[in-house]
């Protein structure tokens, strides 16, 4: 992969799938700037790294961050069980402010059992998180009204654990099961370079995981 002096902008670098990708897109040679609520994250960056400060919730605050990185791209990783507004507002600022300041690529980190995907979902999963999924939802319906180079990524449950390799992307929503959020991250840097995923809305889960469908619909990415 040729990243040259891409320029990356990660929100949600604090969390888990959100750090993975900086420290991965930063190996590959992609410029980041890793943007949370409280500058990014609490530990070292690597190199070729920085960090931001922007709260979600306040729009000037993100254009800020925009106008200083200048990024080719960004990739919102941000979730706030304890708020649900920042999987609604949070989400929908980060793309209205991507329009504003010129941005035309976002990826956007959502759920499984958001949209239509809802209906695969288990009953026990939806009186969970089903408050969660419904403002995920919103936001998806939001970005995909925009006249933007849009990428929604829908994960399967997440673990904090070491990656496997194993994660992938299928154009299919009735797929379901578990990625590590580093495999996770690893999906969404190859998303990164990867034109024909705009306007799609893709789903990601450890292969070893998968349930679903016997016929699942893999994406399949362009072809040098």
């Amino acid at each position: 992969m040729t990243t040259g002096a891409k320029r990356l902008l990660v929100f949600g670098a604090a969390g888990r799938t959100g750090r993975a990708l900086v420290d991965l897109a930063a190996a590959a040679g992609f410029t980041v700037t890793a943007c949370g609520r409280t500058g990014g994250t609490e530990t070292e960056l690597p190199a070729g790294a920085e960090r931001a400060s922007a709260d979600v919730l306040a729009p000037a605050e993100i254009r800020a961050v925009l106008a200083a990185a200048r990024p080719d791209m960004v990739v919102s990783t941000i979730g706030g069980r304890m708020d649900l507004r920042i999987d609604d507002e949070g989400v929908r600022n980060i793309a209205d402010a991507c329009l504003a300041t010129g941005v035309t690529r976002l990826i956007a980190v959502t759920s499984l059992g958001c949209g239509g995907s809802a209906q695969y979902a288990s009953e026990r999963l939806m009186a969970a998180i089903g408050e969660v999924l419904a403002a995920k939802t919103r936001a998806e319906a939001h970005i995909t009204g925009l006249p933007l180079g849009w990428t929604i990524v829908r994960p399967a449950g997440l673990l904090d654990e070491p990656a496997t390799g194993r994660g992938a992307l299928f154009d299919d929503e009735r797929v379901h099961g578990r990625i590590a959020c580093r495999d996770l991250a690893a999906l969404l840097l190859r998303l990164c370079d990867d034109d024909a995923s705009v306007g799609r809305i893709l789903s990601a889960v450890d292969e070893a995981t998968l349930n679903g469908p016997d016929d699942p619909v893999r994406y399949q990415p362009a072809t040098a």
